[in-house]
């Protein structure tokens, strides 16, 4: 009869091995993407910028005829495969989803890359499998955890959010749980794919923020910015959910893209700085104060072209135009306020966008650690007070379809893989 010990060690050298493998070819899919992504925005600036989105269309519409999975935010994909069927992604997706975000993002879509990161780095899983010796040993409900780990590596380096990374892939698959078998070998496989982005990129904050350690008196404002921020979260998610109603509705799903980057090249020609993904916007509105007919602007024309080209079919995340979005919310209420004081707008901003995190993602644990990862300790008040009023604002909406909300259907659709499991078997 096996010892408790034997049984801990021989889980822990398996998993300590097998995520931490799966986790370096997560950091290497990050990798592969922003170099990719890359490429085709040098390739991309040959042409008018009004046309770009929809070459980007055009480019995922025929990628989607070889593989349906690489159109979308790839989140929704991630969470159904991951809670219903055991984690099964495909190697295939892993390339369709890569060529897919690079054709959206370097031809200026509006969107992120967190949803192509968890079905990029979830894919990894499939490699690994793939190895005799290994698959042999794993079972359905240990393909899905380390499907998780993939993603987790991938989400820990694209952010450079080691610790981060492990949560948000936990996190976002339920509502208000957190499962700790899922949480751990995830949080291995982040950090392994952080080091490896860090060995071939430069290992650099995602954004720049001033030393600043908040002032009490300045609490409320971080408060206003944090509910502003989830109003606005609400609205962008209002649109999106809406816009995808209105695609569903039009024929033809595999042109949608194309129709998408249509739409989406006539708000660039108007606001060219929404497209992309939006970081050097976001690294501006930290660096000085903007206009509050500006921040206007730029909230209506980023929302429209993220739903224009995510709803449509193009591949890209949300989580970037969320943190977008909370940044013009903390923007605004710096104009009004900070009067010239760097350290309490950057304050503002974080505040902001660990709130648009929260609610759009419902991963407030997540926000308030990757925000920290991103930008530094100092503003950890900032970011740990946005998201957990940006939770509050927005957690009643769910921009993602495939969820479970409780720890019951957890539990439930364990069972449903063990039964799975056990019809294979015979």
């Amino acid at each position: 009869m096996k010892t408790i010990s034997e049984y801990v060690g021989k889980y822990m050298v398996k998993w300590l091995t097998v995520a931490t493998v799966v986790g370096v070819g997560g950091g290497f899919s990050a990798v592969a993407l922003n170099k990719s992504i890359d490429l085709v925005s040098r390739i991309s600036n040959n042409f008018h910028i009004g046309l770009t989105p929809l070459i980007g269309g055009v480019l995922v519409s025929m990628i989607y005829l070889w593989d349906r999975n690489a159109s979308g935010f790839g989140t929704d994909h991630y969470m159904n495969e991951v809670n219903r069927h055991g984690g099964y992604l495909k190697v295939k997706t892993l390339f369709s989803k890569l060529a897919a975000t690079a054709a959206t993002l370097g031809f200026n879509g509006s969107g992120g890359v967190e949803g192509p990161m968890l079905v990029m780095g979830g894919s990894m899983a499939d490699v690994v499998l793939k190895i005799p010796f290994i698959k042999n040993k794993f079972n359905k409900e240990d393909r899905r955890i380390l499907t998780i780990c993939g993603a987790a590596g991938a989400i820990g380096a694209i952010f450079r959010s080691p610790l981060g990374g492990g949560i948000f892939v936990v996190e976002i698959l339920y509502r208000s749980s957190l499962h700790y078998g899922d949480l751990f070998p995830a949080m291995l496989s982040s950090t392994m794919g952080f080091v490896v982005y860090s060995m071939i990129s430069k290992p650099t904050p995602l954004f720049l923020i001033p030393d600043y350690l908040p002032d009490v008196y300045n609490v409320p404002f971080l408060i206003l910015a944090g509910i502003l921020a989830g109003i606005a979260s609400l609205v962008f998610m209002s649109v999106f959910s809406y816009s995808r109603q209105i695609f569903s509705r039009i024929p033809y799903s595999k042109i949608h893209p194309v129709l998408g980057g249509a739409l989406t090249g006539l708000i660039l020609l108007v606001l060219p700085n929404v497209g992309g993904k939006g970081n050097f916007v976001i690294q501006e509105m930290i660096d000085m104060d903007f206009p509050i007919m500006i921040l206007l602007l730029l909230f209506i024309g980023k929302i429209l072209a993220t739903s224009f080209t995510v709803a449509s079919g193009g591949s890209a995340g949300l989580v970037i135009p969320a943190l977008f979005v909370g940044a013009l919310a903390g923007n605004g209420i710096s104009t009004l306020v900070a009067n010239g004081n760097l350290g309490l707008s950057s304050s503002l901003v974080i505040t902001g966008m660990a709130a648009s995190l929260a609610s759009i993602a419902n991963v407030p644990v997540a926000a308030a650690i990757m925000l920290v990862e991103m930008v530094g300790l100092r503003l950890g008040v900032p970011a740990t007070l946005g998201s957990i009023i940006g939770y509050a604002v927005g957690h009643s909406k769910v921009i993602y379809g495939i969820n479970s909300p409780d720890q019951w259907q957890y539990e439930e659709m364990k069972v449903w893989r063990d039964l799975d499991a056990k019809d294979e078997s015979h």
